[in-house]
């Protein structure tokens, strides 16, 4: 009785032994090969992968997603990703001035001024009689806010506008506190310069004692 248990017993290990074998040869995934891991973590994270190294049975893949670059591990059997890690974001250029100056001209007119804060131009265009503030994102050129620069009505029979009036078309462009206001008189007119100044910013606004139009801006970038 006992031999036919022993006999029993060890067919079953080698049943076991057996089936195990059957499943590994033939049922067991396939690695993958380079092409598939960098279609698998393509799909995965919707990103484009830029380069891959083979790590024993790893691969080491960096890719890039929404300007963003990442490293990530991933098992080469099981398709598992072991390591994920935000390597840095990839850096975009600003355009330069001049390619602002250029997109302005054909949208809204002269550009007057031109200001970078940061990853922001603010412009001051002019087309015939009207002037116009813009804001406008320096990496894209898409412009984020425009506000029309009135000028101050004329007082009855023309002459000079008043300090006042100066002040109010400053303060339009630059909502803040008025260090100084100083008048230059010139064959044209003259002109008011209008200093204001904010926590973040300073400038100064020169104004045409005429017509009120904004002629300059001058910011004071050590602010």
């Amino acid at each position: 009785m006992k031999k036919w248990l022993i006999i029993s017993v060890v067919f079953l290990i080698m049943a076991s032994i057996v089936l195990l074998f059957i499943q590994y040869r033939f049922f067991q995934a396939e690695p993958y090969s380079e092409a598939g891991a960098i279609q698998h973590i393509e799909a995965i994270y919707n990103g484009q992968v830029k380069q891959t190294e083979k790590r024993g049975n790893n691969y080491k893949m960096v890719f890039s997603r929404d300007g963003a670059i990442y490293t990530v591990l991933l098992d080469a059997a099981s398709g598992q990703v072991k390591e994920l890690e935000l390597k840095e974001t990839e850096r975009k250029a600003l355009l330069s001035e001049k390619q602002i100056k250029q997109l302005m001209a054909s949208a809204y007119g002269e550009v007057e001024n031109i200001k970078l804060n940061h990853t922001v131009y603010t412009v001051l265009v002019e087309n015939k009689d009207t002037q116009k503030e813009l804001t406008i994102d320096a990496y894209t050129g898409k412009v984020l806010t425009e506000k029309d620069i009135q000028p101050a009505k004329q007082p009855e029979g023309g002459g000079v506008l008043s300090e006042q009036q100066a002040i109010k078309i400053a303060l339009q462009q630059l909502n803040g506190e008025i260090d100084s206001v100083d008048y230059e008189e010139t064959e044209d007119g003259g002109y008011y310069l209008v200093e204001i100044e904010t926590k973040e910013e300073e400038a100064v606004f020169q104004i045409h004692a005429i017509s009120g139009k904004v002629m300059s801006v001058s910011w004071d970038e050590d602010h």
